[in-house]
């Protein structure tokens, strides 16, 4: 039987934590292309029930990096360069127009939440350190500041008030882990530059009332995320 995987944290979600560690393992090159992922041996590695090791396959098959195949198990595949461009380029547009609508809806209190969620992720941003960047926790790092991110995208989907627009953008970003845009920043300024330059300037354009603004800063932040993320798949030769 397989070690107990040491590396396995206290999660929030025990089925997110694995889908989070069979992630990186797929995308750093340690699982490869067309490998089944067995239930068996997964339960064996993380010391747990088949019930979160399902759970955890559903949610990388969310994220395009396995296909569940009747009697197969889980498979491991690889989104084309092509798929990851296309879902940036959609997510750039439809969250672009989100941040639009949201400059004649979102109120006083919704400015004020949206100041305090960037505060926060600009606080973690700039405690982070070149050594940091690039040291082996670079990936609870990623996680860390995605959620905090997240917090900031949301509160612009909630003020645009359109449920359909919303579930749209949210399951574009499920597509594939956006997390890893993270690690794929070369240093400190390219953090910097994405998670705080970026976001004050449609802060500043929703504060300012100015829509169009807002929908360029914000098709501009998540067309250069994803710019960033294919340069650094490129770079591993993740395609192939």
């Amino acid at each position: 039987m397989a070690a107990v995987d040491a590396q396995l944290a206290q999660p929030s979600s025990l089925a997110d934590e694995i889908a989070y560690r069979l992630e990186r393992d797929i995308l750093e090159g340690r699982i490869g292309l067309g490998q089944r992922l067995a239930q068996d041996e997964l339960c064996a590695r993380f010391g747990v029930s088949r019930t979160p090791i399902r759970e955890a396959l559903t949610k990388l098959e969310a994220s395009s990096l396995v296909t569940l195949r009747p009697n197969r198990g889980a498979i491991v595949r690889t989104p084309a360069r092509r798929e990851v461009q296309e879902v940036y380029e959609l997510r750039a547009e439809l969250e672009g127009f989100a941040a639009e609508r949201a400059c004649s809806r979102i109120d006083a209190v919704g400015l004020r939440r949206l100041r305090a969620a960037q505060q926060e992720l600009t606080a973690s941003v700039r405690g982070v350190d070149a050594e940091r960047l690039r040291g082996a926790g670079r990936s609870e790092l990623a996680a860390h500041l995605g959620g905090a991110n997240d917090a900031f995208h949301d509160l612009i989907l909630e003020a645009a008030d359109n449920a359909a627009l919303a579930a749209d953008a949210r399951r574009l970003r499920g597509c594939f882990p956006k997390d890893y845009v993270t690690e794929a920043v070369t240093s400190v300024n390219e953090l910097l530059t994405l998670n705080v330059d970026e976001h004050e300037a449609i802060e500043r354009a929703l504060a300012g009332g100015d829509g169009p603004a807002a929908r360029r800063a914000m098709t501009d932040h998540i067309a250069y995320a994803g710019h960033l993320l294919i340069e650094h798949l490129d770079r591993q030769r993740f395609w192939g």
